[in-house]
């Protein structure tokens, strides 16, 4: 007689969105968190690429994320760099909304 493995139950999609929202909050590595879950690590991975293209440039949207460079957000400017071969170069001063704006019209070009 064989026995079969018992797989942990699927996570809907509400639950790993739950999941990913709560790795955004955490301190942990994603290992560690992956493990506090219960889930492989490379489920966590796979995850974020589905839930990733939802938030891309290339389908309009905008990806907020912190100041890397360690200067004051004012004084920061950045280059996006659209697949048009457009460069967009974001002077200081832009909010969220204004460049999420900015980037939907680069992309309908």
């Amino acid at each position: 007689m064989q026995s079969r493995l018992r797989l942990p139950p699927r996570k809907t999609a509400a639950e790993r969105a739950q999941i990913l929202a709560a790795r955004r909050q955490s301190q942990l590595s994603d290992r560690e968190f992956a493990a506090h879950q219960g889930i492989a690590v490379s489920t966590l991975y796979r995850w974020q690429r589905q839930a990733a293209p939802e938030s891309q440039v290339g389908d309009g949207g905008l990806i907020e994320i912190p100041n890397v460079l360690g200067v004051r957000p004012a004084l920061a400017t950045y280059r996006l760099h659209f697949p048009q071969g457009i460069v967009l170069e974001v002077a200081p001063g832009f909010g969220p909304e204004e460049l999420r704006s900015l980037a939907q019209l680069i992309q309908s070009l």
